[in-house]
């Protein structure tokens, strides 16, 4: 027999959604999430530990951490197909899935890892599940030799596993808040000034913000009342410069489907000056 995949949830599309939201995909950040792979290791002793989120067709692996996992082979365990992972099993019940002994296990014994002579024994995946019941992935730990969690050290990882999950959720209701930020800042330069590039909008950022224009940038803040022929802004700069107060921390870690993600982080730069 071989490894089969598991059955796609029923809530499949909403929780993809949710995954999104979270804007860890694709993202490597993982100086905010090692304290929870770090704790894993600790609290149970296993020398591998993971954090992941599942979307339609892969396994994104947001945090890593273990003894023989340097930077090379982070860039190696970053992304896997969904359907030859382990923890895509483990978004269909919001328990753990503790294998003590995967060459015995009903699920993962034919694995193609599990069958190598030197591959893992031991797997625990503990589901991050979000404030509306999405599982979005997995806080998870490995072995290489066949093992038991107490009842004690399962308790002390689904804790851990819902502080993850806790802080996933801040994350994308602070990634909410800043596409809103953002949208009503595109919203009002277009309401004051009609038919604006985007170029030209992150033209009149940078001046607002106090960076540098070439004069042909210049030329145009003139034309749209931007900077006076001294180049001084003008009152209707100071007026927009008092809206566009942004919390450009947060701002940086969004992406707006509309936008190209250079032009988008183009405007992210601006801001954070």
């Amino acid at each position: 027999m071989s490894f089969e995949a598991s059955p796609i949830p029923k809530n499949e599309e909403s929780r993809l959604l949710a995954v999104e939201k979270t804007g860890v995909l694709d993202i490597v950040n993982e100086e905010i999430y090692n304290v929870y792979c770090h704790l894993s290791r600790q609290i149970t002793k296993c020398p591998e530990s993971w954090a992941n989120v599942i979307d339609k067709n892969r396994q994104y692996n947001f945090v890593l951490d273990g003894k023989n996992i340097n930077d090379e082979r982070k860039k190696e365990l970053r992304s896997h197909p969904r359907v030859l992972t382990f923890c895509q099993y483990a978004l269909n019940s919001p328990n753990p899935i503790i294998a003590n002994d995967l060459t015995k296990n009903k699920i993962f014994k034919n694995h193609p890892s599990v069958l190598k002579k030197d591959g893992p024994r031991f797997y625990a995946a503990f589901p991050i599940v979000n404030s509306e019941g999405y599982i979005l992935g997995s806080l998870c730990v490995r072995d290489y030799r066949v093992r038991r969690l107490s009842k004690n050290i399962i308790m002390l990882m689904k804790g851990l596993a819902k502080k993850l999950s806790h802080q996933l959720d801040i994350q994308a209701e602070q990634r909410q808040m800043s596409v809103e930020k953002i949208t009503r800042t595109i919203e009002k330069l277009n309401e004051e000034i009609k038919n604006l590039s985007l170029d030209e909008a992150i033209t009149v950022l940078k001046c607002l913000s106090n960076n540098l224009v070439n004069s042909e940038q210049q030329i145009k803040l003139i034309e749209i009342g931007l900077l006076d022929k001294d180049l001084k802004l003008t009152r209707k700069s100071k007026q927009l410069i008092q809206f566009l107060k942004l919390d450009a921390a947060v701002l940086k870690r969004i992406k707006m489907p509309t936008l190209k993600t250079n032009e988008i982080d183009e405007l992210f730069k601006v801001l954070e000056k």
